[in-house]
């Protein structure tokens, strides 16, 4: 189907896609309408119903701290059940690796097809773990762009951002998460380790600093992606405007809370 034609779809208001909610068949039976597997992709998150699994011996986690979605890790595990030929698997790479998705959805299309609690917590995903690694990296480049990967300097960069030692951090993290042993962290750990970060740096520092360090992680993601300083640095709301709070922020950078009517509840 062009994919023109793919953006005006008309989805039947009754049949497979009303029940029951589940993420997976509503992205099957979309496919099956003719839908982009993309749009599909998006649309059926808002259906998402589980916080983390064990799919195919790999624990997943979609949910950080209870209020960051994971929509890339989401869309990966749609497309893996997807039918044979339903999902571009170059378009998929290119998504999952570089982070381009294959067409280009606009802000407003893009929010709604995720619903208002999904977009919620996939901006706050994307603030909270993408934005929060690019500017420990921004940082780290600034303090000795030559031994950028030096664990010394590594360690200087959380000083800067976060005003303590990454050894006290880690062991400030695992008292929080009501352990007293500090374990090595695996993939899963870190994000959510980035994500603490985030919320502890909007705690305790000024809003000015915290401004100052969104823009600077902001830049230097546009830096890595090859943008210009009008450019949304996300590249899944790639025509977000200037006055979205969010790409241009305000005095004060919050996390988005999701209000109690609107929990990410999501069923197991």
């Amino acid at each position: 189907m062009d994919v023109q034609r793919e953006h005006d779809l008309v989805l039947p208001a009754r049949g497979p896609l009303d029940a029951p909610r589940d993420p997976g068949a509503r992205f099957r039976a979309e496919l099956d309408l003719g839908a982009h597997w993309y749009r599909a992709a998006l649309r059926a998150t808002r259906e998402w119903s589980c916080p983390a699994e064990v799919f195919r011996r790999r624990r997943l986690h979609y949910v950080i701290g209870g209020e960051a979605f994971d929509l890339l890790l989401a869309i990966e595990r749609l497309a893996a059940e997807a039918p044979p030929g339903a999902v571009s698997a170059s378009e998929l790479h290119r998504l999952l690796v570089q982070g381009l998705p294959p067409l280009q959805i606009p802000v407003a299309e893009f929010a709604v097809a995720l619903g208002t609690v999904t977009y919620k917590a996939y901006l706050n995903y994307f603030y909270g773990v993408t934005v929060e690694e690019a500017l420990l990296h921004a940082v780290e480049l600034e303090t000795d762009k030559a031994h950028a990967l030096d664990a010394a300097v590594t360690d200087a960069a959380y000083v800067r951002v976060y005003d303590a030692e990454l050894a006290a951090l880690l062991t400030e993290f695992t008292a929080a998460r009501g352990r007293s042993t500090l374990v090595r962290l695996n993939w899963n750990d870190a994000k959510e380790f980035t994500y603490w970060l985030f919320r502890r740096r909007l705690r305790a520092q000024p809003p000015a600093r915290i401004a100052s360090d969104t823009k600077k992680a902001l830049d230097h993601l546009r830096r890595l992606r090859g943008l210009g300083a009008a450019d949304s640095p996300d590249p899944l709301r790639p025509d977000a405007p200037d006055g979205d709070p969010r790409m241009t922020p305000p005095p004060t950078v919050a996390v988005i809370d999701l209000a109690p009517s609107e929990p990410l509840h999501f069923r197991g």
